[in-house]
């Protein structure tokens, strides 16, 4: 007649992107030669823990660009407002592997039993000035890795990993800040990276996104 429940307060800031964007940057050649490279590790990883069918799950590279740019804000995040990083958390919101792009956002948000989850800082971030800036910042930070270029070189074939250019100096959340484990992830597809200039999102995109 009842479960376990808690109360929790919290604050975030939630971010949509173009869809159209998004639909003309995954249709471009070196984009969907990066997502085959994703695809094939994700297989590999599955096949590897006997979880059939090995194609289960993969959720697509718009996904992967999102997760990517939720983890550079979260770093930036934690570094303006005060929180710690454990406590900013992430959630995606995205169409399925295959289908238009119809949902496309980010959510970094915090919550917690006490008052830290009301600071005010995240929200504060949100206003138009302090979020360009902030998003500028975690791009940037993100074109540049202190274990480049093993980092912006990593085939997540050759170990049966699923990310791509990203490691703990760059990319990396603590494990209850990420919804998947810190997999998906490649800066690539943000930004250019030392071994791929092609397939950056916000390059393709001008801007725009």
């Amino acid at each position: 007649t009842f479960v376990p429940a808690s109360e929790v307060r919290g604050e975030g800031l939630f971010i949509a992107f173009r869809a159209d964007v998004l639909e003309a940057w995954e249709l471009q050649a070196p984009v969907k030669a990066r997502e085959d490279r994703l695809f094939a590790a994700h297989r590999e990883w599955r096949s590897s823990r006997h979880l059939d069918p090995v194609d289960k799950g993969f959720p697509g590279v718009v996904y992967a660009a999102l997760h990517s740019f939720a983890h550079a804000l979260m770093r930036e995040i934690a570094l303006e407002c005060g929180y710690n990083a454990a406590s900013v958390r992430e959630r995606i919101y995205t169409s399925r592997y295959g289908e238009p792009v119809t949902m496309a956002g980010v959510l970094v948000y915090t919550a917690a039993p006490d008052s830290e989850g009301t600071l005010g800082g995240l929200v504060a971030l949100g206003e138009t000035a302090e979020l360009e800036r902030l998003t500028t910042q975690a791009l940037r930070s993100a074109g540049l890795c202190s274990s480049d270029p093993l980092c912006s070189e990593h085939d997540p074939g050759r170990d049966k990993s699923l990310h791509g250019a990203s490691c703990h100096a760059c990319l990396f959340a603590p494990e209850t800040s990420c919804e998947r484990g810190n997999r998906y992830l490649d800066r690539a597809l943000l930004v250019p990276t030392w071994a791929e200039s092609e397939v950056a999102l916000f390059a393709a995109a001008g801007g725009d996104s």
